[in-house]
């Protein structure tokens, strides 16, 4: 062999570095009689070599090993053969050979032997190469490779690497050491039948891609126990009972429209079976083996599957109409996503709706219960973007909780939900239970006590009304609402239910916009209701006075009122101080020179708003000068407030005659 270093002038150096940058490989070339090239191919991470050994010549390719513990070492990359017998070359100049990589090209035909030397740790080839292989040879305890004279293995014959001599053959046996079939291990290969004495293989997805072996399998291939693929669509596949395992792709090229199966498929199934993929999708599942293990979760995300049936005599479940119950049929466990229904009745008997058991169906619009319902599962109805109308079980105490580490009340985003009338008996109302709801209105029973964080925080909600039983709000319960009635001294965590930051937010997210909020305060005996108005220009340091004011068993006006100086916007200060006129009954308030200083500014107000008995009370706090009165007394007469303008002249004839008897004194 004959091999040339040709040096490089100034110019051509510069020429090399400019390359070196730019990524592109300065080309220096020699040949020997016009064949092949000898002195290789200079570039900047390679060079390639002609090389022959043993009566056969190979392209290397120096490889630079900063991965490796070689400084260099040399890639096989191609093969010009001159025998029969390949056998890999080990080293080139010292420098060890430790890559076979060789995809493409045309076939080698005359090779009948094959020979891979001990340096050789990584191989990447096509089977199809060596159509006429029939003998294979590692060098003796070879730490990568192991060989049984046909197929190619790991060094502990756990997997299989190349089917090789045994693809070329009618018939091949993968042996029962073998654990796992790698990629393109029989890719390429012209045997049709293949025995596997191992039935608990694996194999990769890509093992038998354009082999004769998986053309011959029909509908679908099996390896041991293992369904590897379905080859085709078809309506209707019943996988045989002998299965005890689906592979990751089993369902990557076609999907049945009904499957029966021994077993429930796994989930790394779901995606091609009843995710959101642009095919077809598989939309009855049959279950017939007794002991067959279901996976909730993952029929939770099958958006196609219409029914779900099983074993009469499975040991857990039943299924009427596609619908999963407990054996028992005392818990409704799952209803399809894809089950197309526009109303569903429980039956009778059911006592439990299971967790999720509706989450994410899109077409059921009404949902009624039996009174045998008496426990809902959390996040039942989660998602179910179609849900008008829902008839409660009267027996239900308790609406649970979303989970504390995810989204999931029971209502969670049921956009079509927009009234609901709560069951008679409810005592707890879990976190986010209509949260992110399209609920409008709500009817909430006498006897309930707990509202949860977020469980009415629908952003079309803007109006409830508390029963007297309600002891406490969670946060962010009302977090929308701007008018609420309640009874004096109960819903505890009022101002936090209304005011808080969203429920992705943190608590310490700064100076987040609050909306206001009117709460009309009705006394436990008696007709009197008392307004009171959650400023949303409160500054966040003093909101703490107003929580301390609905926290108590009564109201305590003094919190409430101490919070006056923190209101920032000069018409909520208004409104603050108006509602405060037949509270405070003249006594000294936080906002009683606010009061006096405006007070022409809140007497207009109040007779333009036609509020005659707070401005009664305002004017018998006597801070409206002469000038004052006359302009109220016009504006009381154009409104045709004639009690108000008979008060008004009443008061100014008082003090006229107090200012003559003290003038005549």
């Amino acid at each position: 062999m004959i091999y040339f270093h040709i040096p490089l002038d100034r110019s051509e150096k510069r020429l090399y570095n400019t390359c070196k940058r730019n990524a592109y490989r300065h080309i220096v070339r020699c040949q020997i009689d016009g064949n092949y090239p000898v002195g290789g191919t200079e570039s900047v991470e390679n060079r390639e070599i002609l090389y022959e050994y043993q009566d056969n010549r190979f392209v290397l390719e120096q490889q630079n090993g900063w991965y490796s513990k070689w400084t260099n070492y040399f890639m096989v990359k191609k093969i010009i053969v001159v025998n029969g017998r390949l056998c890999l070359p080990d080293s080139y100049r010292g420098n060890p050979v430790k890559r076979w990589y060789m995809h493409g090209g045309a076939p080698y035909p005359m090779v009948k032997e094959l020979f891979i030397p001990g340096s050789i740790t990584e191989i990447s080839i096509d089977n199809a190469l060596f159509p006429n292989l029939e003998k294979v040879e590692v060098e003796a305890g070879h730490s990568d490779f192991g060989t049984d004279g046909k197929m190619l293995f790991s060094a502990d014959g756990r997997e299989l690497l190349y089917g090789l001599a045994a693809g070329n053959l009618e018939r091949a046996v993968v042996p029962g050491e073998v654990r796992r079939i790698l990629r393109n291990a029989f890719s390429g290969t012209v045997c049709r039948e293949i025995i596997f004495e191992n039935a608990d293989i694996s194999a990769e997805r890509d093992a038998f891609e354009d082999s004769e072996w998986i053309k011959c399998q029909g509908e679908y291939c099996v390896l041991g126990n293992l369904f590897f693929r379905l080859n085709r669509s078809v309506e209707h596949l019943r996988v045989p009972d002998g299965i005890r395992r689906f592979h990751e792709s089993a369902f990557w090229k076609a999907v049945p429209r009904y499957l029966d199966t021994p077993l429930m498929p796994s989930r790394s199934n779901m995606e091609d079976l009843g995710g959101r993929r642009g095919y077809r999708q598989c939309e009855e599942l049959t279950l017939r083996s007794a002991g067959a293990g279901i996976d909730m979760e993952m029929l939770r995300g099958w958006y196609g599957l219409r029914a779900v049936h099983f074993a009469k005599e499975h040991k857990r479940y039943c299924s009427a109409d596609g619908i999963i119950f407990s054996k028992d049929r005392k818990s409704l466990e799952f209803y399809p996503q894809g089950k197309r229904e526009k109303s569903y009745h429980i039956p009778e008997g059911v006592v439990k709706i299971g967790r999720q058991a509706f989450r994410g169906q899109n077409y059921l619009e009404e949902i009624s219960m039996p009174d045998s319902v008496t426990t809902v599962g959390m996040g039942a109805f989660y998602q179910c973007g179609s849900l008008k109308k829902v008839d409660f079980s009267g027996n239900i105490r308790e609406i649970p909780d979303a989970s504390a580490y995810q989204n999931g009340g029971v209502f969670e985003q049921c956009k079509a939900l927009k009234e609901v009338v709560l069951p008679r008996k409810l005592q707890y109302l879990g976190s986010r239970a209509f949260y992110a709801s399209g609920l409008r209105e709500i009817r909430l029973n006498e006897g309930l006590r707990q509202i949860g964080e977020y469980a009415l925080a629908a952003e079309e909600l803007r109006k409830v009304s508390l029963p007297q039983s309600v002891e406490r709000l969670g946060k962010g319960a009302l977090l929308y609402v701007y008018m609420v009635e309640a009874y004096a001294g109960t819903a505890r965590g009022l101002v936090p239910a209304v005011n808080a930051v969203l429920p992705n937010f943190t608590d310490k997210c700064a100076n987040l916009e609050w909306d206001r909020c009117m709460v009309f305060a009705r006394h436990k005996r008696g007709n009197k209701t008392e307004k009171f108005l959650i400023p949303g220009s409160l500054k966040r340091n003093a909101a703490y006075h107003l929580d301390m004011a609905w926290n108590g068993d009564q109201i305590d006006y003094g919190e409430y009122d101490a919070c006056f100086e923190a209101i920032q916007d000069s018409q909520e200060r208004m409104e603050f101080a108006e509602m405060g006129i037949l509270r405070t009954n003249g006594e000294e308030s936080p906002y009683t020179a606010y009061m006096r200083h405006s007070a022409l500014k809140i007497a207009m107000h109040l007779v333009e708003e036609s509020q005659e008995k707070e401005f009664l009370a305002f004017l018998q706090r006597g801070y409206l000068s002469e000038s004052a009165l006359s302009r109220l007394l016009k504006m009381t007469n154009q409104k045709q407030l004639t009690t108000c303008s008979a008060y008004i002249l009443k008061y100014q004839n008082a003090r006229g005659s107090r200012k003559k008897k003290k003038f005549t004194l």
